[in-house]
């Protein structure tokens, strides 16, 4: 009679535990939060590699002269795979910044430079450091390490092409 229970015990575990397959659970995984799935980052400068950011480590700087702009930068972020990616704006990912000392540089983000493009604009010379980010739904889904910005007298750059116009500053 032990075995029988024993037997008809294992039989009813073995069909629950079959019963709960990924398609039964109650959790509704279509409407889950959808998250920028980063492990690193690159900072390109008209097509350039100047930043990269993996495994911790933070390789290069963004340079600019004083009271100039730097040419358009450009964001892709390192998934864990390699593979190089931006994520999807349409889905509410943006991207976002946290400069250290507003005072030296700071960011212009323009609407038509595309969502994962930006300039630095050197206002004071001095050193600062940024944190890239990725933004969804109001948290960050992703934050790089500081990467430093130098500002100097002669750096590189141009006159700020935007300084007129109205512009998306964020941050």
């Amino acid at each position: 009679m032990f075995k029988s229970i024993s037997a008809l015990s294992i039989f009813a575990l073995a069909l629950f535990i079959a019963g709960c397959g990924d398609d039964d659970n109650p959790v509704d995984t279509e409407h889950e939060e959808e998250h920028a799935e980063a492990v690193g980052l690159i900072i390109r400068n008209s097509g350039e590699e100047i930043v990269r950011y993996e495994n911790g480590e933070v390789e290069g700087e963004i340079e600019v002269g004083h009271g100039l702009e730097t040419a358009l930068l450009s964001v892709r972020f390192i998934a864990e795979d390699g593979d190089l990616f931006t994520p999807d704006a349409d889905e509410g990912f943006a991207l976002d910044w946290e400069i250290a000392d507003e005072s030296i540089a700071e960011v212009e983000h323009h609407e038509e430079d595309g969502a994962w493009a930006f300039h630095i604009v050197g206002l004071e010379e001095g050193q600062t450091t940024i944190l890239i980010k990725i933004s969804h739904d109001g948290h960050a889904d992703f934050v790089s390490k500081e990467i430093e910005i130098h500002v100097e007298e002669g750096g590189p750059g141009s006159e700020d092409s935007h300084a007129d116009e109205d512009h998306d500053e964020e941050g």
